[in-house]
């Protein structure tokens, strides 16, 4: 007898394991690598990071372009090309905490540690401030009542404005070459929001609004824009006390003219993926584009590139207004929580990751197909993640050998009665033995086959798995298979009935427990 034919009746079976661990690894590789929306890129990682703060954008010389964010020694500075070649790249050693924050443009270098501003350079003390607020080619910062522009060559301070009090917030952004300065002082009458814009050194008051929510709610976050003529404003609110226990956010919108009071209207913001909304959103940007008022944000929504998990922290863009949010898309999809998202462009975003203390990842993601052939590839995160995803569903996909039980049961019984009746058909090797025994296997397998086969399974479970008949067509599949096996090798045939029922049933529940075990949970 060859080799072959005495290993044949392992080999094979194994083969058919190997390729069900391989088709599921195929399986979660695709949903772990998935695009997060249709023609935008996969992340692409440019740098790990201490902080969990937005990183930073600025212009370069020669049509390139920075991105600067805190390291655990200090600032990385990444110069890029318009198709985002790395240039070159520097470092600033300066003392980093969760406090600290910067404004890097050129070579001029500011950054703060909370309770005062500092030369990145030279590392010496410019001045303390009670809030940083660097925004593009821009410093600001307040000092107790007064906001402050730092000009960041002479570190020279001019003062911008003097706020109503101690209590009152303020909101620095820039739009549209534009510096937007927003305050916000709250009283038990509600908010009160005054705009400003500001251009060298001239501040312009542009009105105000007053604004309150239901007394059940408190809000969380303003996001506020101003335009030539009007004024949107974009509120989160939690609910103080809900019947589930559980938060709940609501979201307001108003767009209205400089001049008239906010009229805040609900509104909602679906996933993409799910019949669902986003919730949680936060980290915010608004700004106005040619398709109108859009944001980029993250939220909790639907993402398959956990395994038990189907919800995650991801950056999505939306356009909105008082009707409703519109044109929804998911922008990231990773199986670790995205936040603080930047627009470096009108199709390439950043965003940090959390992944630990001082290795938070630093991605980017680009509708550009040059961004997206490069992001297309299997990196070693990406094989860690589709790995463990696999590990874990075959981990639990032992417990279909439990669901399965009223399928083998009765072949055991069957035996057990021969056993303890007095019957010698297994002394005397009948083949009856081993057809009955299969055939009661495959009976109760047949009649008993949506405690596994169950609507929740199969739609979880593949379109090769799951199409219709598929329970049928598996179940008599490898047992075909399995019976072939046992006829067509030699070494099988040699084995007694009993031995050849237990291949027979072993070698089924395997299969159906590698191809479709990983879908119970």
């Amino acid at each position: 007898m060859s080799l072959w034919k005495k290993i044949s009746i392992w080999v094979l079976p194994s083969i058919v394991i190997l390729c069900g661990i391989f088709l599921l690894f195929f399986e979660n590789y695709q949903e772990v690598a998935e695009p997060p929306s249709p023609d935008w890129s996969r992340e692409f990682q440019i740098g790990t990071t201490a902080s969990l703060k937005e990183i930073h954008y600025s212009e370069e010389p020669g049509d390139h372009f920075a991105l600067s964010f805190l390291t655990p020694s200090g600032i990385e500075k990444k110069v890029y090309n318009r198709q985002f070649e790395l240039i070159h790249e520097q470092s600033y050693d300066v003392p980093v905490d969760k406090y600290t924050d910067f404004y890097l443009d050129g070579n001029q270098l500011v950054y703060s540690d909370y309770y005062s501003l500092y030369n990145g350079i030279t590392k010496d003390k410019i001045t303390d401030v009670d809030g940083f607020y660097p925004v593009e080619d821009h410093v600001f910062y307040r000092s107790e009542n007064e906001i402050f522009e730092l000009n960041t060559e002479t570190l020279e301070a001019d003062q911008v404005m003097t706020l109503n009090s101690e209590k009152t917030n303020v909101m620095i952004h820039s739009n549209q070459d534009q510096i937007q300065i927003v305050t916000n002082t709250i009283d038990q009458a509600g908010n009160h929001l005054t705009f400003y814009t500001w251009n060298e050194g001239t501040i312009e008051e542009k009105g105000q609004a007053d604004f309150t929510v239901r007394t059940s709610e408190e809000v969380k976050d303003i996001q506020p824009l101003l335009s030539k003529d009007s004024y949107t404003l974009l509120i989160k609110t939690n609910q103080k006390q809900s019947i589930s226990g559980k938060p709940v956010e609501h979201l307001y919108f108003s767009n209205q003219r400089i001049g008239e009071q906010p009229d805040l209207k609900k509104v909602s913001i679906p996933d993409p993926y799910e019949d669902r909304e986003l919730t949680e959103i936060s980290d915010v940007e608004v700004q106005e584009t040619t398709e109108g008022l859009t944001l980029l944000f993250k939220a909790f929504g639907r993402t398959d590139t956990m395994y038990g998990d189907p919800y995650q922290f991801n950056i999505y863009e939306s356009t909105i207004a008082a009707d409703g949010a519109k044109s929804i898309k998911r922008l990231s999809n990773t199986p670790t929580s995205s936040l603080e998202p930047l627009r470096i462009s009108s199709n390439t975003i950043g965003w940090v990751d959390i992944a630990g203390e001082n290795k938070n990842r630093v991605y980017i993601s680009s509708g550009d197909p040059a961004i997206i052939e490069k992001a297309d590839q299997m990196t070693m995160p990406v094989f860690l993640q589709t790995l463990g995803k696999t590990i874990a569903m075959l981990a639990f996909s032992i417990l279909a050998i439990f669901v399965t039980l009223m399928w083998y049961i009765w072949p055991l019984l069957f035996v057990f009665g021969l056993m303890f009746t007095g019957s010698r058909a297994l002394d005397k090797d009948r083949s009856w033995v081993f057809y009955t025994g299969a055939g009661l296997y495959l009976a109760a397998a047949v009649l008993f086959k949506d405690q596994l086969f169950s609507q929740q399974l199969l739609a979880r479970a593949p379109e090769y798995l799951s199409f219709t008949g598929s329970s049928i067509f598996y179940v008599l599949g490898f047992a075909i298979l399995s019976l072939i096996l046992l006829k067509f090798s030699p070494k099988a045939r040699k084995w007694s009935p009993l031995i050849q029922l237990s291949y027979f049933i072993g070698f089924h529940v395997v299969c159906i427990t590698i191809f479709f075990g990983p879908y119970l949970l």
